[in-house]
């Protein structure tokens, strides 16, 4: 069967002398892998409409274990994310992200027009904090979003006092409740109202939106650590990314 979409790709592997997987967020099927046959071949007419990070229309054959590309054609391209280094290390990671947070063939236009909408923003603009906004929206359209109202234990509303962070819980606890337990991250009440700020927002938050060095630094830890959690593994582009940002 022959089908149409629009999709992004994720990453790719050589398979053969000449093929290569991609693996794909497409539209309406989800996070796929196809088969581009041919694709390394000097004269290939694919070639150029393969590469991660560009919208492009693809067209799809279903196969018994891949679909096959039989025809692509760019339409953004996110020029900006190629040309410099950081943008696309940056754009790997949230392909990584994607990747790890999506099962295969399990359909979410949430989370295609998030992608589409993040490298959107990435090439126009270098504000790292959309980097937090993304990772919050993709754990929340994975399922596992973070209580940030209630006391993941006691289950009373939050006040602005001594708060902590629980990665395994996936939230906030009182002050009461830590002590009980014993365990969770101190975190400031800033950083609570700035993940709420997130969570009911987009991207255009950020053409606003001022937050001081402290903060960018936790909110970044926290999340990072929770993302971790939820994993069970750290992400290989992350410390790519890092890298480049010290230099």
């Amino acid at each position: 069967m022959n089908v149409k979409t629009q999709g992004i790709v994720l990453k790719r592997m050589n398979f053969g002398e000449t093929d290569r997987i991609l693996t794909i967020l497409t539209e309406r099927f989800g996070k796929v892998k196809a088969m581009a046959k041919g694709v390394r071949k000097g004269k290939s007419k694919l070639a150029g409409h393969l590469e991660p990070f560009m919208l492009i229309d693809l067209q799809l054959h279903e196969g018994k274990t891949f679909y096959i590309v039989t025809g692509a054609v760019i339409s953004s391209d996110f020029s900006e994310i190629h040309n410099e280094l950081k943008k696309t290390s940056q754009a790997f990671y949230l392909a990584e992200l994607i990747d790890k947070f999506l099962p295969e063939h399990q359909k979410s236009e949430e989370v295609f027009y998030l992608f589409c909408t993040a490298l959107k923003y990435l090439n126009e603009n270098e504000k790292s904090l959309f980097l937090r906004i993304f990772e919050l929206k993709i754990i929340e359209a994975s399922g596992f979003h973070p209580e940030l109202y209630e006391c993941v234990h006691c289950k009373n509303k939050l006040e602005d006092e001594s708060n902590f962070w629980d990665a395994v819980e996936g939230g906030v606890i009182c002050g009461d409740c830590q002590k009980k337990f014993q365990h969770g991250k101190s975190i400031s009440n800033q950083l609570i109202k700035l993940l709420r700020l997130i969570e009911k927002s987009d991207f255009s938050i950020l053409q606003k939106l001022k937050i001081s060095g402290v903060l960018e630094v936790e909110v970044e830890e926290i999340l990072s650590g929770y993302i971790q959690s939820v994993l069970e593994k750290e992400l290989k582009s992350k410390g790519f990314m890092k890298l480049l940002n010290k230099n």
